[in-house]
């Protein structure tokens, strides 16, 4: 959905075949929407409602480790509220672990549950989005002009046969698109195992005693798993760990486990959604074979750390969509397509060996000696806290080995899943700065590249005119970025956020830099 709605407002046709209907949920194991994944919605024109959606304005985003409701808490991650943002004119209030985050777009705590149909709602408003719900999609040819795609109705068995330029697999960890193009999976394949049951049931609601959690790890001598607040009423995501050398799934009571894990023997429960799934770290071979891509869980799985997989998926997709835009409008070669892969591969890799170091601390964490509760806690709270304010995962990332990026002397920062630092180096993300109370620097990034002129320097003309020989639009803002890291007077950045060029003069072959970015010459 994030990809067709950045694709039809840069004026492309897009057309989504979906398996579900229109009025089928999302699924509801993710529930962390990221602060780049709201900048990405900022710019699509969907922040605020997804901002609002979900859990009640009053209802923390605390993450707490305890051994039940109304048992011993371990230890508690305070994480703001809606209200407790919006203190802050909606960036993040003071005092909370993410309160000084460079964006303009603090993350939201929102499950995929609600947020598809937003986003779904929302691209019914598009004319040049075709939305094919209930379709199956059997199988793609390649053409001369681009592929060639089939798929069945399921409401009447029907053919449906498209002609696109370009199709895209967003079809999940089984990807149907995936195994026609070939391409493998490589990487870790169970870690773990897990029931999940999205469940109505009011009464837990009135199991706490105190400030309530979105999130709670429970681990207690019958079972360890996650209660998640969904709506902050009603409706609960239940995960319930398997043991290891547990047979398969069934050998932990369903039902059973659920009770054990919210410690009420009576608890009653009405079963809206569940899923049986053992958690990996796979990442495919390739991205991409001709004009046929796959993005999300079609091409890496992650390990459920950070809540970060819908999230990467998203990234991906704007990393693709302007650069295929820009090969449909006619701005780049085709070739320029080369770069997503060459970008993303090595990112998957990078941070998702990050979630998977979180995830095998965390379940090492527990040595066997006898340890004092207030070093337990401790440990828990600095061993977790990264993934509940992954700073580094949203904003550390940076592209190294670019053919759409004029790298300089300087070697990006360092990162971790909890910490990144700002810089401007080529390769990293624009380091955000706001034009006013309400105002970001990504609201005025064009849809292609865009010439930061800082300090009151010009050399606008003389850009724009290489950029126009080039057929490549050109955005040209004049800013004023106070930082120390803003050591440059002009910053050429992409429409992702990636700075791809930096300096203080123009550089010497001018026609040289567009065709690079543009991978056309003349």
């Amino acid at each position: 959905m994030t990809l067709a709605l950045d694709l039809a407002q840069r004026g492309i046709k897009v057309c989504v075949l979906e398996q579900g209907s229109e009025a089928q949920a999302g699924d509801a194991k993710c529930n962390t929407v990221s602060a780049r994944t709201m900048e990405t919605f900022r710019h699509l024109g969907v922040a605020d409602k997804v901002r609002a959606a979900g859990l009640p304005d009053d209802y923390p985003t605390d993450a707490v480790f305890t051994d039940g409701f109304g048992g011993t808490e371990i230890t508690r991650i305070k994480l703001p509220s809606r209200n407790e943002r919006m203190q802050s004119n909606g960036r993040s209030a003071p005092g909370f672990l993410d309160s000084n985050w460079l964006t303009p777009e603090p993350v939201v705590r929102l499950s995929q549950y609600f947020l598809n149909p937003i986003l779904y709602q929302y691209a019914k408003t598009f004319p040049n989005i075709s939305l094919m719900p209930r379709v199956i999609f059997r199988k793609y040819e390649t053409t001369e002009c681009g592929v060639h795609v089939t798929g069945d109705s399921i409401a009447d068995g029907k053919s449906i046969e498209l002609e696109a330029s370009y199709l895209v697999g967003c079809d999940g960890a089984r990807s149907t698109v995936r195994k026609q193009m070939g391409v493998n999976l490589i990487g870790d394949d169970q870690l773990g195992r897990t029931r999940s049951t999205l469940v109505r049931c009011p009464q837990i609601r009135d199991l706490y005693k105190g400030r309530p959690a979105w999130m709670n790890w429970i681990s207690n001598s019958k079972v360890s798993g996650v209660c998640i607040a969904i709506d902050g009423k009603e409706l609960w995501l239940l995960h319930r760990n398997v043991p290891a050398d547990a047979p398969d799934f069934d050998a932990l009571d369903a039902d059973q486990s659920i009770r054990d894990l919210v410690g009420v023997a009576d608890l009653q429960w009405e079963v809206i959604q569940h899923v049986d799934w053992t958690a990996r770290r796979l990442v495919a071979e390739r991205f991409r074979v001709g004009n046929v891509f796959i993005e999300g869980d079609a091409a890496h799985i992650w390990i459920p750390m950070a809540g970060y997989g819908m999230n990467a998926g998203i990234a991906d997709a704007m990393n693709l969509s302007w650069m295929m835009a820009a090969v449909l409008m006619g701005h780049a070669s085709p070739s320029i397509l080369d770069a997503h892969e060459k970008e993303r591969h090595p990112i998957t890799e990078q941070v998702s060996r990050l979630a998977m170091a979180k995830a095998l601390e965390y379940a090492s964490r527990n040595t066997g000696k006898d340890v004092p509760r207030e070093e337990v806690a401790k440990i828990v709270y600095e061993i977790n806290a990264p993934q509940f304010a992954c700073e580094g995962l949203n904003f550390g990332y940076f592209y190294d080995d670019s053919p759409l990026i004029l790298y300089d002397a300087e070697i990006p920062p360092s990162y971790d899943m909890g910490s990144a630092t700002p810089s401007t180096a080529p390769g990293c993300r624009l380091p955000h700065f706001g034009l006013n109370a309400k105002d970001s620097i990504y609201d005025l990034l064009g849809p292609y590249y865009s010439l930061l002129q800082l300090n009151g320097r010009k050399m606008d003309s003389l850009f724009k005119y290489a950029f126009d020989v080039g057929r490549m639009p050109l955005t040209v803002i004049d800013a004023e970025a106070e930082a120390s890291y803003f050591r440059h007077d002009f910053l050429l950045v992409r429409a992702d956020q990636h700075i791809c060029w930096r300096g203080n003069a123009l550089p010497d072959d001018m026609t040289a830099v567009v065709e690079k970015l543009t991978h056309r010459s003349g």
